[in-house]
């Protein structure tokens, strides 16, 4: 019995708990001094958590992390082995699709419902971002 009311405290101490489990566990803590005590534990740790305040760094060392090549060259290498890892597998099946007379028909079906899925999504992709580009207000507005 201990175990499950233990298991329950935190979200007890959240307020996540359904009617009856609440009901059970406020009516267990009356009884039990062992949970009682875990439960103002509990309740502490969480009050201690909640007073924790945090200094945001200034905006302008905030500007430089975003700026600094250790975030951005992996964001950008792992684009371009992405893009052209599609782009190359595209070509591939687009060749196949050309050259191999032996060929199924539904493989050659599913080879273009793929690539023409890939375009049409990156197509609209970029359309929508151009769209939006020329129209967004805070494109100017930094961090």
């Amino acid at each position: 019995m201990h175990e499950d009311i233990k298991a329950l405290l935190s979200a007890y101490l959240d307020h996540e708990l359904t009617q009856g489990e609440d009901q059970r566990v406020r009516i267990h803590l009356e009884t039990c001094e062992a949970c009682r005590r875990e439960y103002e534990e509990l309740r502490r740790l969480a009050e201690l958590a909640g007073s924790l305040r945090f200094v945001d760094p200034p905006e302008d060392r905030m500007n430089e992390l975003q700026r600094a090549v250790s975030v951005r060259a992996p964001r950008r290498a792992g684009w371009t082995l992405l893009i052209a890892g599609a782009i190359v597998w595209m070509a591939y099946a687009v060749y196949q699709f050309v050259i191999d007379r032996e060929m199924a028909t539904w493989e050659k079906l599913v080879t273009s419902a793929v690539v023409l899925g890939i375009v049409l999504l990156f197509v609209s992709v970029a359309r929508e971002r151009w769209l939006e580009w020329r129209n967004d207000r805070y494109r100017r507005v930094t961090r």
